[in-house]
């Protein structure tokens, strides 16, 4: 194994395959004067992966990463991050004294009294809740006297989104920041004044953090915004790329929206489409912006996959037309899946005006919970699928289990509804999704196996698995919406994450499947002690 206290050597060869990786994954160019700070940032990466050369690293990146994690680990690596609170502070002055009462005087005129607000590249979050500082204090308390307010941060940076999402500064990262600022903003987490200082939870709840790369074919964002900030980032482009960048920023802005860059940045190039208003402030022309964007069927048409199955219509909705199903079954237990937020496939079109978004399929014991568009399938009988959504931070997700829980068995396990609901709960808030918001809808608990013995009660776990999610989500205070449970036949699920919406198309489930699940039922009394008086009382 590599010395940990050494960097390996970088090649001339191998910086040249890492410069083309990363611009070709996250759109930064480096110049030749990066290799050494390449081979610095990379060679932590090599020690993790117990590698010995940079060649056998870029090998690993290509051949032996089928899920991408090490690659986004590459690119964290070698993101830049740095950042302060009030940053280029007169870009923040300008939105106090010019942006936010010309907008003001808009919604006079308009009645809509709504602001989009994203950074771009949020770095560790100082931005984003800079933003939200200022937004706070120009338009008052948390209502903002009816005005709807939010504000998207996102990076290519997963490690540096996490941070940001905690919300939580060591004291010299706010040094600069005013006293009154601090005290208005800010909450102590001990007496101790180098303890950390931790953002208000009003501020935090303005913010949405999300994973997004610039180069991605489709954003996953269903807005659009009055105002972007994109600062620091470009230096990092070539003038290509650049371009592109910002001419997809004017198909996100809103006409006569407003753009802020970095100090050293400049767009000089397409004046057809951006003024300069002094200080590296761009204003939107009124003829371009999100009401000239193509619509979302003509930007599919360009990613239109080769051949498409479509699936059955469903039967019973609890939302709109259902999309097809091309999703396919994982044959394992006990696992939790989550997107978070390294962005959708570009959407398949299927129809004229019909989109479908990814799919991911989920069996007993298994969880998906995503903050981007997706949609998420499976069947159930007399197992229980719950969908948890949050209609504010538009982020939803799915469990299924086949028991309410594992009696005398310390084992995590999402087979089981007092894990499998916590355990979607947890990741949802991870996402940025908050608990308080969540509503719910229930499907399954079929008495399916208790056609093959209808005479032994411990089959007929419809009725028990149906009590235990309400009172559990009843306990939790999550309202349940929508629900369709019982009865003798299974159902087919679908669930899109971003809107809430349900579909259910009941089932007349094979021999087959109910074989499966007796014999995961008996799979799972064979791992608990007792006697099988334990398992009726399920």
């Amino acid at each position: 194994m590599q010395d940990q206290t050494t960097t390996a050597a970088l090649t001339q060869k191998e910086f040249n395959l890492f410069r083309e990786l990363i611009y070709k994954e996250a759109g930064i160019s480096l110049g030749d004067g990066k290799q050494q700070l390449v081979a610095s940032r990379l060679s932590k990466r090599l020690r993790a992966c117990d590698l010995t050369t940079f060649t056998q690293y870029y090998d690993f990146l290509k051949k032996g990463d089928p899920n991408g994690e090490e690659r986004l680990r590459m690119i964290n690596s070698l993101t830049t991050n740095k950042t302060d609170f009030f940053r280029e502070s007169h870009h923040f002055e300008y939105l106090r004294r010019t942006v936010f009462p010309q907008l003001e005087k808009q919604a006079r005129e308009t009645g809509e009294r709504k602001i989009r607000i994203w950074s771009a590249a949020c770095s560790t979050g100082e931005e984003p809740y800079t933003l939200a500082m200022t937004v706070l204090d120009h338009f008052g308390p948390t209502t903002f006297h009816g005005w709807d307010i939010r504000i998207l941060a996102s990076d290519v940076d997963t490690d540096v989104l996490a941070h940001a999402q905690k919300g939580l500064y060591e004291a010299d990262r706010v040094a600069d920041v005013p006293r009154d600022v601090l005290k208005r903003h800010f909450l102590k987490t001990s007496k101790d004044p180098e303890a950390p200082l931790r953002i208000r939870p009003e501020l935090q709840e303005m913010i949405t953090f999300r994973r997004i790369n610039f180069i991605e074919p489709a954003w996953p964002i269903q807005t659009d915004f009055d105002i972007i900030f994109c600062r620091n980032v470009m230096i990092y482009f070539d003038e290509k790329t650049q371009d592109t960048l910002l001419t997809r920023f004017s198909e996100q802005l809103k006409p006569n929206g407003h753009l802020f860059i970095g100090h050293s940045e400049s767009i000089l190039r397409l004046d057809d489409l951006y003024q300069s208003l002094g200080n590296t402030v761009y204003q939107l022309s009124s003829k371009a912006g999100a009401a000239r964007r193509p619509p979302a069927n003509a930007i599919a048409l360009k990613t239109k996959a080769a051949s498409i199955s479509p699936g059955p219509t469903a039967e019973h909705q609890t939302g709109q037309t259902a999309h097809s199903d091309s999703g396919s079954h994982r044959r394992s237990t006990g696992r939790v899946q989550t997107n978070t937020g390294a962005g959708p496939a570009a959407p398949v079109l299927l129809q004229d005006n019909e989109l479908l978004f990814p799919t991911q399929s989920i069996i007993v014991g298994e969880i998906q919970a995503s903050a981007e568009p997706m949609k998420v399938t499976t069947l159930v009988g007399s197992c229980i699928a719950v969908c948890l959504y949050d209609p504010v931070a538009r982020i939803g997700g799915m469990n299924h289990f086949m028991l309410p829980s594992n009696a005398g068995n310390d084992r995590i396990c999402a087979s089981y509804g007092i894990h499998a609901m916590e355990l979607l709960i947890n990741q949802i808030m991870k996402l940025g999704g908050d608990r308080r918001r969540l509503n719910a809808k229930v499907f399954g608990g079929g008495n399916v196996l208790a056609r093959q013995e209808p005479d032994n009660p411990v089959w007929a776990i419809g009725d028990r698995n149906i009590r235990f999610a309400i009172e559990f989500l009843e306990t939790d205070s999550i309202p349940v919406v929508a629900k369709d449970v019982g009865g003798e036949s299974g159902r087919q699920v679908q669930f899109l994450t971003h809107t809430g919406q349900a579909f259910i198309r009941p089932l007349q489930k094979c021999r087959a499947e109910i074989e499966a699940d007796l014999l995961q039922m008996r799979r799972i009394r064979a791992q608990q002690p007792g006697d099988s008086a334990n398992v009726i009382l399920f």
